[in-house]
């Protein structure tokens, strides 16, 4: 019984959006992660959080960083990994260079790795 609520959840991880939301964006297509980023301490940099609102370990969280201009145009991405897991409620960092010509960032979790009990949940990839 406890293997198939395990197999059903992880089904419904897998079909579910795994989106986080950027600092001013307020849109979340998931409630498993929150995003936000800030200007970083040293030059051309980003920093962020992110929070982990599930009750798995989120390992191997993988962010889509956007740069947009004033008119909302895109001018390029990045892909970056969080520093480290991220606990049940917990939060991790990420630090990225900036994007050139960016005003603002859309940051999304685009996969990650949830573990229950030592095991792999899911891959949300």
């Amino acid at each position: 019984m406890r293997f198939a609520s395990v197999l059903t959840l992880a089904l419904v991880i897998a079909l579910a959006p795994n989106a986080g939301w950027g600092e001013d964006h307020g849109d979340s297509r998931s409630n498993w992660f929150r995003v936000s980023w800030q200007p970083g301490v040293l030059p051309s940099t980003i920093e962020g959080h992110v929070d982990n609102t599930s009750p798995f370990r989120a390992i191997d969280v993988r962010l889509q960083i956007e740069g947009v201009d004033a008119a909302n145009h895109r001018m390029g991405e990045r892909l970056v990994w969080a520093d480290d897991d991220v606990a049940p409620g917990g939060t991790t960092s990420y630090f990225a260079q900036t994007i050139p010509g960016a005003v603002d960032y859309r940051i999304t979790v685009v996969s990650f790795e949830l573990i229950a009990e030592g095991s792999v949940v899911d891959d949300a990839e």
